[in-house]
């Protein structure tokens, strides 16, 4: 009995050694490839809005722009613009980790509906941006984005919406904090499907991994939030298994309940609604409720 017994731990033993090391395995994989992982970006030689006529016909004037960041990358996007003669209201678009900014045609449809211009622009890596996607270069990108809006594009901070959709929310949340900082409130804060932190997201997707020692990029914006003084607009679907949605009410939770000019923060938990899609989906209701964030 004594030798089927220690038989018995030697093949126990074996098994959880050959699982300890899989698992040590897939965590040293995953703390590799991780920022494969987290940004799946869509590369294009070139992305200029002429090749995009459903998007630029929403607008009276498209044109291509070139920013340079603050590592000295090119990165590059559109500049769209609702009336060729003024200069009204601007929204500033962070989009997700996936695709680039040709497949924003949800919001560009919402803007040119709202007779607003549009500043979008691709991070590092993305489209036909160069450089390569990390947490500091996307906010890199934020700020030249910001930094070309408000200088060559001459608009006035109160004239911006700054709007972040996933994980553009993280980066959204972080220029808005940034600004907000710095004396140059922006008229308001758009988050679409966004997060509290890439930690708590990555948690949720893998809980079975110390994603606390693994994650190199965070993206707490439950951190920052609570310096963004100016009105803040969050929506979320009900039923996002991509972003779940206590993610964003825990970062609904974490911002300022009035902004600086007394408008309450607010949440829109919109119905049998998912991770993507949206603006399209909920079109009449994003028009309806941005013409108020804009007065």
């Amino acid at each position: 009995m004594r030798i089927a017994g220690d038989r018995w731990r030697c093949r126990a033993m074996v098994v959880l050694r050959t699982l300890l090391m899989a698992m040590l395995m897939i965590m040293g994989l995953l703390a590799v490839f991780q920022r494969r992982i987290m940004y799946p970006a869509s590369q294009a030689e070139r992305l200029p809005v002429a090749a995009f006529p459903e998007t630029a016909r929403l607008f009276a004037e498209s044109k291509d722009v070139v920013l340079q960041t603050a590592d000295g990358t090119q990165i590059r996007g559109w500049y769209l613009r609702a009336d060729a003669d003024q200069k009204r209201r601007l929204m500033v678009l962070f989009h997700g980790n996936g695709g680039h900014r040709a497949g924003r045609t949800g919001w560009y449809q919402l803007a040119a509906a709202l007779q607003c211009d549009v500043l979008a622009v691709d991070y590092h890596g993305y489209g036909d941006s160069g450089g390569s996607p990390t947490e500091q270069h996307l906010i890199q990108d934020a700020h030249a984005a910001w930094q070309h809006a408000i200088g060559p594009l001459g608009y006035v901070p109160h004239q911006i919406v700054i709007c972040g959709e996933s994980l553009g929310g993280g980066v959204a949340v972080r220029l808005a904090a940034d600004v907000c900082r710095a004396e140059q409130r922006p008229k308001g804060l758009l988050l679409v499907a966004t997060f509290d932190s890439m930690l708590n997201a990555a948690g949720y997707h893998f809980p079975w991994l110390p994603v606390g020692r693994l994650l190199l990029d965070r993206y707490h914006s439950d951190q920052h939030i609570a310096d963004v003084t100016c009105r803040i607009m969050q929506y979320h679907g009900d039923q996002d298994t991509v972003v779940p949605l206590p993610l964003g009410q825990r970062l609904h939770q974490c911002a300022r309940d009035v902004s600086a000019d007394g408008i309450p923060k607010q949440f829109h938990l919109l119905q049998d609604s998912g991770h993507n899609g949206l603006m399209r989906q909920h079109a009449e209701r994003f028009q309806r409720d941005l013409q108020l964030l804009f007065q």
